[in-house]
């Protein structure tokens, strides 16, 4: 991992790219309430944003299986009193495989059109009140997302200032 990336930041930066998807899916809808056969948009991402956290949490724990624990205490070592050894558990081909896969990669957020909204007799279904609400809760989340980014940089910017003096 560089120093310029975590985990926390990455799922930021992936969380704001589904939002601002949704921000031009929701400024679509808008631009088309009065079109007559508009389907309105509907951007999800969020599932898979909890796939890649999910899968990030099971690398951690396979990781920590890894870490250097105490030996097992057999009868021998009982007697010797080392109980002070340590070891760790070799990774299978598998965790190998999977803890070098890219999580990350296999983002990509869905626009879909919304069929169970009621439309229209002319077959748009399109509210603008609806399409108002989506866009401030959005611009809501965009906002406390950069906040959390800013926030990331600006501790790093500390810790570079003062290793730097």
């Amino acid at each position: 991992m560089d120093i310029l990336s975590s985990r926390t930041s990455n799922i930021t930066q992936l969380a704001m790219d589904g939002l601002m998807e949704r921000q031009r899916a929701i400024s679509a809808n808008v631009a088309n309430v009065e079109t007559p056969g508009y389907v309105r948009k509907e951007v999800a991402f969020e599932s898979q944003l909890s796939e890649i956290i999910e899968k990030e949490d099971l690398k951690d724990y396979i990781k920590g299986q890894n870490s250097i624990k105490p030996k097992p205490i057999t009868y021998d070592d009982f007697m010797q009193m080392q109980t002070n050894q340590e070891y760790k558990r070799p990774l299978t081909f598998q965790e190998k495989r999977y803890l070098i896969s890219n999580s990350y990669g296999q983002y990509d957020p869905q626009v879909m059109d919304d069929v169970f909204s009621e439309g229209t007799q002319d077959g748009n279904n399109v509210e603008l009140e609806r399409e108002m609400m989506d866009l401030n809760k959005n611009g809501t989340r965009f906002v406390v997302l950069s906040n959390l980014e800013k926030k990331y940089f600006s501790g790093l910017a500390e810790v570079i200032r003062d290793n730097v003096q």
